[in-house]
């Protein structure tokens, strides 16, 4: 039952009165427990009958509120609070475990910068800033695979190269995809996402006016003329391009490479190490793309080149009292040469000398189609270009290697055949 107690001001006047409602005792112990309560205040200027009327309806409205559970004790109330507190810090770290786009691009670097080289982050970093203004606060599970479907359609058709201005290039896109795909993959991995929205992505395919470009490969006759035109320039440049051609070796392999790497006797040279170039680290050493050292031959002529240089550099270094630091090619200052130096100096030289597109990796290719045109095996010319399985090199040699074949098979012919007649 509910009942009321009067409560009144210093000058004795009744201005509310304490409504209760009995909960009983606590079956376990026997104690009263703690009843409903709640305030009646009577409206000013009421009579006394009005206001006794008025709280009996009052008093029987809150008895069959708390009868229904629809009323709280204070402590009931402050378990509530808690409770919710509870949920709201609970639902926080929820959100906090389902990260934004740029909030997981930390996380992402933070877990491959370890086994990345610092070019492989420069540019992971460089492709993550590019989709993050587009994604950059979404929520990692709320990116869907139409969204990203969506992102590369329009990336394709209508994103730019911001030097040239010019559509962005396939291999560009390429790059940013395999990029992306790892991002999300590495989500997948740490449950942040139960699925990668690329997974059943098709990579992007060339557009309509993008001819594919076959990689620039030099004749023989070419490679004569390039090593005639070498005759006219520095014997450090002419060392560096006939060294380029007849290893194979990457620009930054070059610019790595020491004197007591090469055995003047036997023609070896240890490829171990390579400088490569960011805008955060500068110029650096670090090892061969593939963690590998390799070791190759290069030829009696190359040799040759390779011991004039290096009379002319030390002279030329002890003339201007620096000293020498073991590298094979640095600068006028002996300090190492980025690997876009050698690129710069070639793009003269092709102006120079009617060579357009002439670039390091155009020496490699030529190097690599030339020995296997000329029936080197593919193990021999992979293991050379240093590349981490054979199968990389007859991909990118399948043309070559269709050619080698036929010669192949061409001098087997005359062989058996023509002994035969």
């Amino acid at each position: 039952m509910a009942s009321s107690t009067p409560r009144k001001n210093k000058a004795g006047e009744i201005i509310s009165y304490q409504i209760k409602v009995s909960r009983g005792r606590d079956k376990l112990t026997g104690k009263q427990l703690t009843p409903f309560t709640t305030t009646y205040t009577p409206p000013e200027g009421w009579s006394k009958k009005a206001i006794e009327r008025d709280l009996l309806k009052v008093m029987g409205e809150f008895e069959s509120a708390c009868n229904r559970g629809e009323v709280l004790t204070r402590e009931q109330i402050k378990e509530e609070v808690a409770a919710k507190y509870e949920q709201e810090k609970q639902r926080q770290a929820e959100e906090r475990r389902k990260p934004t786009f740029n909030q997981y691009i930390e996380i992402f670097l933070r877990e491959k910068s370890a086994n990345l080289s610092p070019v492989s982050l420069h540019n992971y970093v460089r492709e993550l800033k590019k989709a993050a203004v587009t994604f950059g606060e979404t929520k990692m599970q709320d990116i869907d695979f139409l969204t990203v479907k969506w992102y590369f359609t329009d990336l394709q058709a209508n994103g730019k190269n911001k030097y040239t201005g010019k559509p962005l290039s396939t291999s560009s896109i390429l790059q940013h995809y395999a990029i992306i795909k790892s991002f999300f993959e590495n989500a997948v991995e740490n449950e942040v996402v139960e699925i990668n929205p690329m997974q059943k992505m098709k990579r992007p395919k060339l557009r309509k006016d993008e001819m594919p470009k076959e990689p620039l490969v030099f004749t023989e006759n070419e490679v004569k003329y390039i090593i005639e035109c070498l005759n006219n320039e520095p014997l450090k440049w002419k060392a560096v391009v006939i060294l380029a051609i007849d290893s194979g070796c990457r620009a930054g392999e070059l610019m790595g490479l020491k004197w007591s790497d090469i055995d003047f006797k036997t023609g070896k040279v240890n490829i171990c190490r390579s400088v490569q170039y960011t805008k955060e680290k500068g110029v650096y050493t670090s090892t061969p793309k593939n963690r590998k050292s390799r070791v190759i031959n290069i030829n009696v002529s190359v040799l040759a080149v390779l011991r004039e240089w290096k009379k002319e550099q030390s002279l030329f270094l002890f003339r201007m009292g620096i000293p020498q630091n073991e590298h094979c090619f640095t600068g006028d200052n002996g300090e190492l040469l980025p690997p876009a130096r050698f690129n710069q100096y070639l793009r003269g030289f092709g102006k120079r000398y009617n060579l357009p597109g002439i670039h390091p990796h155009a020496l490699r290719h030529t190097m690599a189609t030339l020995s296997i045109t000329n029936g080197a095996d593919i193990v021999s010319v992979s293991t050379k270009l240093g590349h981490s399985n054979p199968s990389i090199t007859l991909d990118v040699y399948a043309h070559a290697n269709e050619e080698a074949q036929l010669r192949a098979s061409k001098i087997l012919a005359e062989a058996i055949y023509q002994k035969e007649a």
